[in-house]
């Protein structure tokens, strides 16, 4: 049963001053920019207005992610291609009375002039021009107003359904003194507390649509233009209007730094989709010229791959970002980060990225560096071992350590993608842990810096160590009980188990990865994708998945001096967690790139992998939570 008393306390801890004021200001800005172009915005100009629909500030940090899928992606680009039933609608809803909204909403919602815009669309444009009277309006926000004030369900797509909405919703607002910048808060909240789904209110139709009437528009007196200074770099169109709607809009990401009720079984299954990536090489020399190309075949293969397993909430990239770690190429980094970020966008995801440091992530000592010549006896000093993890390290190791990585480690800090709320450090620069909860799962993520060791160039296979001390100095110091506050948990390393000491090894497969702790441990640097669970004695598997190189030289010195192609591709996949919440199934999208007579392209790998129908393969883990 809902505890309407939860669900106010839930939404005024998520409604802190900084998140008013920033839905505030956005407001005013859009407001501004309706103004200033009614019955006359343009594309760049809708495409700033949607952004700002959608400003929030969630974290500590600003986002563009309100109303998540509703009106970015897809429904975007919808749109932008109807622009002239939306510059048509725009000044109609900006003037209308009650008697022209009880006339002419519904027919407007369920006609052909503003698809990919919903309830959503209209009602932010009578929320911007007057915050205390319009709320923002989707049919699962209609379904937990019912929840929290015991009302009636309202039918939006009655004559008066939308003004019956508003009138209840500030009553309820009024009554709890809550600011109507966080109606749609309050409601997602009775929503899911409910136990409602978000819902498909893009595309949905309460009854079959009449013949799309034009929308009346009296001619609106055209004030002196006004333009937002801001500008936003376009994406190209979109589908056209009679294309196929995007998915569902879906509740906003949740405010971490809220309290939050105990993980419980959700009354749909709670999923989360990713992206593995690694082995970028950004700033390789001499194969420049080739990554336009690749990156237009990913992304050809990222539209593709949405409509099966997307939208993508986490991209997890295992290292090797740049080629020789200098703060230009993390800068040049930014710059294929923001094209990728951007393609997301059009494609309805937003992600949020993870990285660990890989061996080229690095400024590389000399190899006659007194802390180098150091640490190559790691293996067989422990007395060396215990000072570089001793909280003091008075000889300055780890302060050498943070030095090399430092141009990794700002450049974590700075990129406006990666996950920064929620997170722990660890003692060596790149381990990090993050404690996330999106859509109904809790995640544990850990990140271990398996690249301290190998400083120079040379052969460093089986001269490596991730120490479990690692593993617990970001873990709140006792590991277990840190994974156990969580359905699922991952690890993220730069190297294979197989490039550690087989001293090493040994403890870290029973110290850190023991069979049964993590959902999956993803790795790169082999340049190929592999996938292993192995299993000893009937016990708990231990499942392995190692990422094929983004992008790199086509070859590499293998064995012997011989020369191996490098595999190029990613993965995608889901999290899913299954009914009564003991297990949770992995599924693995991997792709891999062909370069034919054709020219390049990226499909399923169906060399390294026996895939189902669907190009993926699955399996499942027991959760980690404990009560």
């Amino acid at each position: 049963m809902l505890d309407r008393q939860q669900v106010l306390l839930q939404a005024r801890a998520r409604l802190h001053p900084e998140r008013i004021a920033r839905r505030e200001d956005a407001l005013a800005r859009a407001r501004t920019l309706i103004e200033g172009s009614l019955g006359k915005l343009d594309e760049a100009g809708l495409r700033r207005l949607l952004q700002l629909f959608n400003a929030d500030h969630v974290d500590g940090r600003d986002v563009n992610n309100r109303f998540a899928t509703g009106l970015i992606g897809n429904n975007a680009n919808l749109l932008a291609a109807a622009l002239d039933g939306v510059n048509a609608a725009v000044p109609s809803l900006w003037r209308a009375d009650d008697a022209w909204l009880a006339e002419h909403l519904a027919e407007l919602r369920r006609g052909r002039s503003l698809p990919g815009g919903g309830w959503l669309f209209p009602s932010m444009i009578l929320h911007t021009r007057d915050p205390m009277r319009f709320p923002p309006a989707t049919t699962t926000m209609a379904r937990g107003l019912a929840a929290i004030d015991g009302g009636p369900p309202i039918a939006l797509g009655r004559p008066t359904g939308y003004l019956e909405y508003s009138a209840r919703v500030r009553k309820l607002l009024a009554e709890h003194t809550i600011s109507p910048h966080g109606a749609d808060v309050l409601l997602w909240q009775g929503a899911q507390l409910a136990g409602e789904a978000a819902d498909s209110d893009a595309g949905e139709l309460e009854e079959a649509p009449p013949a799309p009437p034009a929308p009346p528009a009296p001619e609106p007196a055209r004030p002196t233009a006004r333009r937002d200074a801001t500008t936003v770099a376009l994406a190209p169109r979109g589908p056209d209007a009679s294309a196929k709607l995007s998915r569902s809009t879906r509740p906003p990401e949740e405010d971490a730094s809220a309290p939050r009720p105990a993980p419980s079984t959700p009354a749909r299954p709670a999923s989360l989709g990713w992206l593995h990536l690694t082995d970028l090489h950004q700033g390789m020399g001499g194969t420049s010229w080739l990554w336009p190309n690749v990156m237009t075949a990913l992304f050809d293969d990222l539209a593709r791959l949405h409509d099966v397993c997307g939208p993508w909430d986490l991209v997890l990239f295992t290292g090797d970002l740049t080629q020789c770690g200098t703060r230009d190429e993390f800068q040049k980094l930014d710059a294929t980060l923001d094209r990728l970020w951007r393609r997301f966008d059009q494609l309805g995801s937003q992600p949020r990225l993870i990285t660990v440091p890989g061996n080229h992530d690095l400024n590389r000592p000399r190899d006659l560096d007194p802390y180098v010549l150091a640490l190559s006896q790691w293996h067989a000093n422990s007395r060396l071992r215990d000072q570089v993890f001793d909280a003091q390290d008075s000889l300055g190791y780890r302060e050498r350590l943070a030095q090399i990585f430092r141009p990794y480690t700002d450049w974590v800090d700075s990129c406006r993608w990666h996950v920064r709320d929620r997170r722990r450090l660890g003692l060596l620069p790149g381990d990090s842990a993050y404690s996330l909860s999106l859509h109904g799962l809790e995640l544990g993520v850990i990140g271990l810096n398996s690249a301290f060791l190998q400083l120079t160039g040379g052969d460093y296979q089986e001269r490596l160590a991730v120490d479990p001390r690692q593993l617990h100095a970001v873990c709140d110091e006792y590991a277990p009980e840190w994974l156990q506050r969580h359905h699922i948990n991952l690890l993220l390393t730069h190297h294979p188990p197989e490039w550690l000491h087989p001293q090493a090894r040994q403890e870290f497969r029973q110290e850190v990865d023991p069979a049964g702790r993590f959902a999956a441990h993803f790795f790169g640097h082999m340049h190929e994708g592999t996938a292993t669970s192995t299993a000893h004695g009937g016990g708990h598997a231990r499942h392995a998945l190692q990422g094929a190189s983004l992008f790199g030289l086509e070859e590499h010195d293998g064995p012997g001096g011989r020369a191996v192609t490098r595999l190029h591709g990613f993965s995608a996949g889901r999290f899913e967690l299954l009914p009564g919440a003991a297990q949770a199934r992995v599924r693995v999208f991997p792709r891999r790139m062909f370069t034919s007579a054709g020219g390049r392209r990226i499909d399923r790998d169906v060399s390294a992998y026996h895939l189902d129908e669907r190009g993926s393969f699955a399996y499942e883990v027991p959760t980690a939570r404990r009560a």
